[in-house]
């Protein structure tokens, strides 16, 4: 037997009909189109962010986010080791220093202890990444955010979807942001969201958006397809979930030398599931495998760690970011999208890929 793999980006008639209309109406072409207006007032009553923004990709998400908070030319910006490397391009665009941090215990998540530990004067802002399918520790981190005079930027870009403790991922820090780009779990080819948490915070948004046009803004037609996906998220994020725990709980004990990485959350927001292997060789031969089996497994992010110290400030040890940098596996959300009567499929060619 072949898994078949649910088609991405979907090919829902829903998501027809939207550009369709889009296009028949003149919306797609239009300044204040309704399709933005739209999707914004969605995203602002979904996650009880103060306000949403629509934007041209995730990674300009945070570089706004940074620039709102005010990040320029002889700041710090903590962020973890391990983590999307936009981000760190992001901070030194704006003419800070990268300030490296390691990831949490049994976690692919920025350390609350270790971020606390590398405060200085010239730290401005936090990013802080929910990475697959788990949450870092943003309540805690904004508290000391606060409390220092720094500004947390909560990036939720693989998360859409997740709540943590009642509240939606993205929605928690000072400015939070979601991807929209082609292999998300929303998509619109390109685009993302700014959500400002505050009154504040919204208010130092807006003049660098609007100029008096939006500088940075979504298509009218990438925003209609994105509603119809929003509508089927919740659903869509239980049956990612759903296989996620099958993996976790019976696939995953049966691999031996991996571990899985992606948490305990029963119900999550799973862009990518992730696991851990013995070794960067183990590593490259499961992806080999895998590849000729049609799984799609990949490498995770290449790890900060070993970056200059001249190019970034590394106050605190970073041997969690560095072993995941060598031997961290994921396996793409369009393999949790299957039916359940494929599961068992899905667990014979994991296990095939470890030999």
């Amino acid at each position: 037997m072949t898994l078949k793999l649910p088609v991405w980006p979907p090919d829902w008639p829903s998501i027809g009909r939207a550009a369709a209309d889009s296009f028949a109406s003149g919306d797609w072409g239009r300044y204040g189109a309704t399709a933005c207006g739209l999707l914004q007032s969605r995203l602002t009553e979904i996650t009880g962010a103060s306000a949403s923004r629509l934007v041209c990709s995730g990674s300009a998400a945070v570089e706004l986010a940074l620039r709102a908070a005010g990040v320029g030319p002889g700041d710090e910006v903590i962020t973890a080791a391990f983590d999307y490397p936009g981000n760190v391009r992001a901070i030194e665009l704006l003419g800070a220093r990268p300030v490296l941090v390691d990831l949490s215990a049994n976690s692919p998540c920025i350390d609350f202890d270790g971020a606390a530990a590398a405060a200085s004067p010239r730290v401005r802002a936090v990013i802080a990444s929910h990475l697959f399918g788990v949450s870092a520790d943003v309540v805690a981190l904004k508290a000391t955010c606060e409390q220092l005079g720094w500004t947390l930027v909560e990036d939720a870009c693989q998360v859409a979807g997740m709540m943590i403790d009642g509240r939606a991922a993205g929605s928690i820090g000072h400015f939070g942001t979601w991807s929209l780009g082609g292999s998300k779990l929303i998509t619109s080819g390109s685009g993302g969201v700014v959500f400002a948490n505050d009154d504040r915070s919204a208010a130092r948004l807006t003049p660098i958006l609007d100029r008096p046009s939006d500088a940075f803004g979504l298509s009218p037609l990438a925003a209609a397809v994105v509603l119809p996906q929003l509508d089927r998220l919740d659903e869509m994020n239980r049956r990612r979930s759903e296989t996620a725990v099958f993996l976790r709980d019976e696939v995953t004990p049966r691999l031996p030398g991996w571990v899985w990485e992606s948490g305990v959350r029963n119900v999550s927001a799973f862009y990518k599931t992730a696991f851990t292997v013995e070794s960067a060789q183990a590593r490259l031969r499961v992806i080999t495998a895998a590849e000729e089996l049609g799984l799609p497994i990949g490498v995770g992010f290449r790890s900060m760690a070993d970056t200059s110290e001249r190019r970034c400030r590394k106050p605190v040890p970073l041997d969690r970011s560095r072993m995941l940098g060598e031997r961290l596996l994921v396996l793409d959300h369009r393999a949790l999208m299957i039916d359940a009567s494929d599961r068992d499929e899905l667990a014979r060619l994991m296990l095939a890929t470890a030999g």
